[in-house]
């Protein structure tokens, strides 16, 4: 037995819906974005249908509610290594700050790198 496909205009509004709560991510940029992926495969004026699968539909709603993260939590030990407990905490802030950091900033992280690593 075949899984009953959603109608168009179904698939469309969860398309919709998919696009307008889907977080920015400051540091990709927008040509290569999930929205602008999301807004590409949108009903055309010429087409009856969306130009992306359910399969699809559903694999992005899985990823925007966490499906995945509560069925396959990651361990303690995985979060926060022995070695740099505080590690994925400082790229998280950093990947956080990064946008909005003007040209001095950006000049300052850079030699701050050069003379630590020297």
């Amino acid at each position: 037995m075949s899984k009953p496909t959603l109608n168009p205009s179904s698939l469309q509004s969860r398309l919709t819906y998919l696009l307008k709560t889907w977080p920015t991510d400051a540091v990709r940029p927008s040509s290569v974005s999930v929205q602008s992926y999301i807004q590409s495969r949108l009903q055309p004026a010429d087409k009856s249908t969306p130009a992306i699968s359910e399969s699809s539909a559903n694999a992005l709603t899985a990823l925007l509610n966490d499906r995945f993260a509560r069925v396959y939590p990651l361990s303690p030990k995985l979060r926060r290594p022995a070695s740099n407990p505080d590690h994925y905490d400082n790229v998280v802030r950093e990947f956080a700050e990064a946008p909005n950091r003007d040209w001095f900033g950006r000049l300052k992280k850079r030699l701050a790198g050069i003379i630590r690593l020297s």
